[in-house]
């Protein structure tokens, strides 16, 4: 049986511009991200939607009430293996200077991701063992049906090179910008597969159904 999963990276907080590393850390969407979420809402008004899970941050939550706004029928439930990574002691820095002060780890998290835990913080093969375990679970209870989840980038990434059996390592090589929509359609003739990435447009232009 089909599951199709709607994955939505959060609209922009007035952090994503300066690349200031968030993590964990409670800051919302700004303007543009409400209108990044706003979007998402017009794109997928012809698709019909069964379920709602979010990463418990609050620019994640956000998001996910201003896309689902007016499908009385649905509320977000939080998820916590979709969060954040724990980005330890990295958040607040921007990325030139974590660069700057962590340099050999910065390299290995840009190029050979499954080798890293973050200072104070994550290991990144944690990671995708968390949110693989959530959409397993979301894939247990809602087969055959349309599930739109809310997160962010590397934890989205991750998660899309588990399902595509590609190198963790592979991380930063997968776009995924504020405020768009990949598609992972488990369970077709074909297989899984990856439907559609990084989107921003009509879905039904794409999808027909």
């Amino acid at each position: 049986m089909a599951l199709d999963l709607l994955i939505v990276r959060h609209g922009q907080t007035d952090w994503n511009p300066t690349r200031k590393v968030m993590g964990q850390n409670s800051i919302g969407i700004n303007a543009r991200g409400i209108q990044q979420a706003q979007n998402l809402k017009e794109w997928l008004k012809p698709i019909s939607i069964d379920a709602v899970y979010s990463s418990p941050m609050p620019r994640a939550l956000q998001t996910a009430e201003i896309v689902i706004e007016g499908r009385n029928n649905l509320e977000v439930q939080p998820e916590k293996g979709l969060a954040e990574i724990d980005y330890g002691d990295w958040v607040g820095l921007n990325f030139d200077e974590v660069e700057e002060r962590y340099n050999e780890i910065y390299n290995a998290y840009r190029f050979k991701a499954s080798k890293v835990k973050i200072p104070g913080g994550e290991a990144v093969v944690d990671v995708q063992k968390r949110v693989v375990a959530s959409v397993e679970k979301i894939r247990t209870k809602h087969q055959d049906q349309k599930v739109l989840i809310v997160s962010h980038a590397d934890v989205i990434k991750a998660m899309l090179l588990h399902y595509l059996k590609l190198p963790l390592d592979h991380l930063q090589a997968v776009g995924c910008d504020n405020g768009s929509l990949s598609i992972y359609r488990f369970g077709t003739d074909w297989g899984d597969r990856l439907v559609a990435l990084n989107y921003f447009a009509d879905v039904s232009k794409v999808l027909p159904w």
